[in-house]
């Protein structure tokens, strides 16, 4: 099994406290300002992929008052395997503290079997900003590779002082289900779903922002639900995995610099 643990600090400024990795996995601090609050770590692996009977065990712990962006390397690729792979990722996010985790897309390949489950614990006065994105495979091969894994299957549980707000359950087994059907795909190839969870937020001034943004974007669909009066979720349908990525993380970048603003206000107060 390979797994890894980080756990932030405070510094005044968030800091990287407790953190443990094994093999494939590096995680590296990348704040570029070193004086910015908000600490900034990619998470860095030496294998191409997820491979055949592979099991990924990730822990996050943000404790309260700190704030952490999580960044990755490149896409997740899932490779052919018959006895599966698996991830299982546990976030915890304490009191007035925020975690923001735009992920690059997942790409199965052909014979792809994959399951992840993530479990995301709140505090009331936490922030949270997470993003998904699933790709239908290689679509650019010469032997194009649409849809020819064999199982793909996320569920993303999100818990308010241990109350469950928010559960996602993707489950796709092409060769039985046909994603092209009315309510599926729709003749698109690549979908994203990004979560924010803000207490101090006006949600329906941040519902008419990200549409903004979403409208400006070309080739894409996307629709945007509020699930109560600081939850709102984006869910959208595309034919590239990059155009999405770009899109989400525009949103997630502009979060961000909210909270590196809002922190150094605050210290310039004290």
């Amino acid at each position: 099994m390979e797994k890894y643990y980080l756990k932030t600090g405070l510094r005044q400024q968030t800091i990287l406290k407790d953190v443990f990795f094994t093999p494939p996995f590096n995680l590296v601090e990348v704040r570029e300002n070193k004086k910015d609050p908000l600490l900034e770590v990619m998470i860095m692996s030496s294998s191409p992929g997820m491979l055949n009977d592979d099991h990924y065990d990730i822990n996050i712990e943000v404790i309260d008052h700190s704030a952490l962006n999580l960044q990755t390397q490149a896409y997740q690729r899932i490779y052919v395997s018959k006895k599966g792979t698996t991830q299982k990722m546990n976030v915890k996010v304490g009191k007035e503290a925020y975690f923001s985790y735009v992920p690059h897309p997942t790409v199965p390949h052909k014979g792809a079997n994959y399951k992840t489950e993530n479990t995301i614990h709140l505090n009331s006065s936490s922030t949270l900003v997470w993003g998904e994105i699933l790709t239908c495979g290689r679509k650019f091969m010469d032997q194009k590779e649409e849809f020819t894994f064999t199982k793909h299957h996320a569920i993303t549980q999100v818990y308010v002082d241990d109350r469950l707000i928010f559960k996602d359950n993707l489950y796709l087994m092409p060769e039985k289900i046909n994603v092209q059907d009315m309510g599926q795909y729709e003749g698109f190839t690549h979908q994203g779903c990004l979560l924010y969870i803000a207490p101090n937020a006006d949600i329906n001034l941040k519902k008419s922002k990200f549409g903004h943004i979403l409208e400006e974007a070309k080739e894409i669909e996307f629709g945007i639900s509020v699930l109560n009066k600081s939850a709102l979720v984006i869910r959208l349908l595309g034919n590239s995995g990059e155009l999405l990525y770009q899109i989400l993380s525009k949103i997630r970048i502009g979060e961000d610099e909210i909270i590196n603003e809002s922190i150094k206000e605050l210290w310039e107060q004290n």
